[in-house]
C-alpha cells in the first residue's frame, strides 16, 4: 500500500470527490461543496458543473494569493482523503460558529475528509503536510472546529486534533474550535487512534 499526499491542482482537481452517481443519489461531494466559501446555499449554482467551477476558482484564486490550500491522499493512485486550508478570511462560514471566530494569525483547515478509513494514519499524514507548507508560509498556528461527539463532521473528530497537539480555544455543546502552534511537536504513539 502505498501512501502519497499531493497539493490540489488544475491537474488532478477532477479527483475531489463526487458523490452524484452514488447509488444513494446523493447531488454533492468535496467537489460540488461550497459551505466554507459561500455560506448561503441558496445563492449556489443548480449545475454541479457551474458548483464545480466555483470551487476549482476558489482553489485558484487562493494559491494565488496564498499558497497551497487543499491537499489529495491517494493509495496506489486512488484518491481516499481530501483536505482544504486556508486563513479564515477566504472561507467566511468559519465566522457562524458559535465557538466562532478563528484566529486572524491562524490557518483554518476547514476540511480534513477520509472517508471510511478511521485510523490507518491518513488524516496524519495529511495534517503533517499541511502543517509543513503553511510552516513554509510563515503561518504561525492552525485551527479548526472539531466535533466533539461525532466523527461526522467536515474536520473529524475533537479526539482526532487533541492527540495530534490541538488544544481548545473556545468550545459549545457541539464543536470546539481547538488551535495548534506549528513550534510544538505532533505525539505519533504507536498505539495511537489514528484518523
Amino acid at each position: 500500500m502505498k501512501l502519497e499526499v499531493a497539493d490540489i491542482s488544475e491537474a488532478n482537481f477532477e479527483h475531489l470527490f463526487d458523490c452524484s452517481t452514488a447509488a444513494v443519489g446523493k447531488d454533492d461531494g468535496c467537489k460540488f461543496c461550497l459551505y466554507w466559501e459561500e455560506p448561503d446555499p441558496e445563492q449556489w449554482p443548480k449545475s454541479l458543473e457551474e458548483r464545480a467551477e466555483r470551487k476549482r476558482h476558489w482553489f485558484r484564486r487562493v494559491t494565488a494569493e496564498f499558497g497551497v490550500c487543499g491537499k489529495l491522499a491517494f493509495i496506489d493512485g486512488v484518491p481516499v482523503a481530501y483536505a482544504q486550508f486556508a486563513p479564515a478570511r477566504y472561507l467566511p462560514n468559519a465566522a457562524a460558529y458559535r465557538c466562532a471566530p478563528p484566529s486572524d494569525d491562524a490557518v483554518f483547515v476547514s476540511c480534513l475528509y477520509v472517508p471510511g478509513r478511521a485510523k490507518a494514519g491518513i488524516g496524519s499524514a495529511l495534517l503533517e503536510a499541511i502543517v509543513g507548507d503553511t510552516r513554509a508560509h510563515g503561518v504561525t498556528a492552525l485551527e479548526t472546529f472539531a466535533r466533539k461527539r461525532s466523527a461526522n463532521n467536515p474536520s473529524g473528530p475533537l479526539e482526532f486534533w487533541l492527540k495530534h497537539g490541538f488544544s481548545v480555544v473556545r468550545e459549545d455543546e457541539d464543536f470546539a474550535l481547538v488551535h495548534r502552534k506549528l513550534g510544538s511537536q505532533v505525539p505519533t504513539p504507536a498505539t495511537e487512534s489514528e484518523r
